[in-house]
């Protein structure tokens, strides 16, 4: 089932050949050329080459998880060590790959702060938002030169923390209440009630990832000011080097974790039932899969109309809301005042193309919206008309059984990948890759570069 982000008005959405490269440390870099459309060729021709690797990579180890029996737990862990050490010096290889692409591919205009004319620590009379402490430390991870690749997902964790921040420790843990563990940035909910052993690792764990985190933050933050980008690089590489063997022991730590772990009894991982006879449920699922799948081509067909106008003195941007899909075809700003005949003429036959595209999805979520009436109605018939806020509570909990069915292949490779002991880290790196990118999640919108400091309290 897919899920498909629908974009602020005004803003673009994204590439859709972006869904192909989640979780890559060149995704950000990556999404500006897509958008821009001027990928060269020679860079397209690697991302391919690069893709296809991992892809086949991906079915080895999958294939290698399922051909292992997991009735015994020892001889599939001594099993999966042995396939590791075969398999992970090709990973170390592709992992260098993505690093040179990434390196590649965010190019100084590209970069998230080409145009942004203020820093970090700068004097102000209120001082650094968590926003614009999260977007830098976020950018870092993705265009920063002399980061490792640890402290990058590392920067990455960090990112989601402070734009998760709340004013004090007990509404931080409501708000963030899970574990980051490797392969970052996957989270995780511990049992509550550990051994002793396994609690004291956790703890150990946690210091000890701390103290890199906040080690690594003091630099970025520190260096946002640096005037020459070839100091701030100097630095930042300086640290790669001191926290190399300690991010090395983390992963070692992980491993004891997950070890003390495996010998707890495993919850159950059924989906649950549905408040709803199994006739409503798959009814549902066509449903949210119609809404996601129309969402999706509807995408498809707008971005092929921006990508022959590329290179053109007009910009289309469009979104979806709650009445159908918005768009608007415009001059670019530098000739916005005073378009030629030309470019007026080109943006009506634009905006003709999209008035259709429009008036197709518009048809075709009339009808989908028709059978979500239906199942409504059905709903509550069955449930004896009950009132609309138990028939929401039933509708939701079968739609969200029918969504845990869709995509319980992909969290069993999220669970597989952060908790199977005996996989290497480049292992798990590889196969939660694969399981984000099956969980089809919405891709986050196109966002401005930052400019100017929003002003002073």
């Amino acid at each position: 089932m897919s899920h498909v982000a629908a974009p602020a008005p005004g803003r673009f959405a994204p590439p859709p050949e972006l869904a192909d490269y989640v979780n890559e440390i060149f995704y950000a870099p990556l999404s500006t050329h897509l958008a821009n459309h001027d990928l060269s060729d020679e860079l397209g021709r690697r991302l391919d080459a690069y893709r296809n690797t991992k892809l086949a990579l991906q079915d080895e180890l999958r294939a290698e998880l399922e051909k292992i029996p997991d009735n015994d737990a020892p001889t599939r862990q001594r099993a999966l060590e042995a396939f590791a050490r075969q398999q992970t010096p090709h990973l170390a290889a592709l992992e260098q790959q993505a690093e040179s692409l990434r390196a590649d591919l965010a190019t100084d205009d590209v970069n998230w702060s080409a145009l942004r004319e203020w820093t970090l620590g700068e004097a102000n009379t209120r001082g650094d938002s968590p926003a614009e402490i999260s977007g830098v430390m976020r950018a870092a991870a993705f265009y920063q030169k002399g980061l490792s690749a640890g402290q990058r997902r590392l920067l990455r964790e960090i990112a989601i923390e402070i734009a998760m921040a709340a004013d004090s420790t007990a509404s931080a843990q409501a708000v963030q209440p899970f574990l980051f563990f490797p392969p970052e940035p996957a989270r995780v909910l511990l049992p509550e009630e550990l051994p002793a052993e396994v609690a004291a690792q956790v703890a150990a764990y946690q210091t000890k990832k701390s103290a890199l985190k906040k080690e690594l933050y003091d630099a970025v933050y520190a260096q946002d000011r640096a005037l020459l980008g070839l100091l701030r690089t100097s630095g930042l590489k300086s640290l790669a080097g001191r926290q190399a063997a300690r991010l090395a022991e983390l992963d070692a730590l992980a491993d004891q974790i997950r070890s003390g772990l495996a010998q707890l009894p495993q919850p159950s991982r059924a989906v649950g039932s549905s408040p709803l006879p199994e006739s409503l449920t798959r009814r549902i699922a066509a449903v949210l899969d119609s809404r996601a799948t129309l969402q999706k081509e509807t995408i498809a067909k707008a971005e092929e109309i921006r990508r022959r106008i590329a290179g053109q003195p007009l910009q289309l941007s469009y979104g979806f809301e709650h009445d159908g899909l918005k768009f608007i075809v415009v001059p670019r700003r530098a000739i916005r005042s005073q378009p030629s005949e030309a470019t007026r003429t080109l943006i009506d036959s634009v905006q003709t193309e999209m008035a259709a595209v429009a008036d197709d999805y518009g048809r075709r979520f009339a009808d989908i919206a028709n059978e979500s009436e239906s199942i409504r109605a059905d709903a509550t018939a069955l449930l004896g008309d009950p009132g609309p806020k138990v028939v929401d509570t039933a509708l939701a909990g079968a739609a969200r059984v029918a969504a845990l069915r869709d995509s319980e292949a992909a969290y069993r490779d999220y669970r597989l990948a952060v908790f199977e002991p005996g996989l290497s880290p480049e292992q798990r790196r590889l196969l939660f890759d694969a399981a984000i990118k099956e969980l089809d999640l919405p891709l986050p919108r196109g966002e401005l570069q930052p400019t100017v400091r929003a002003p002073s309290w």
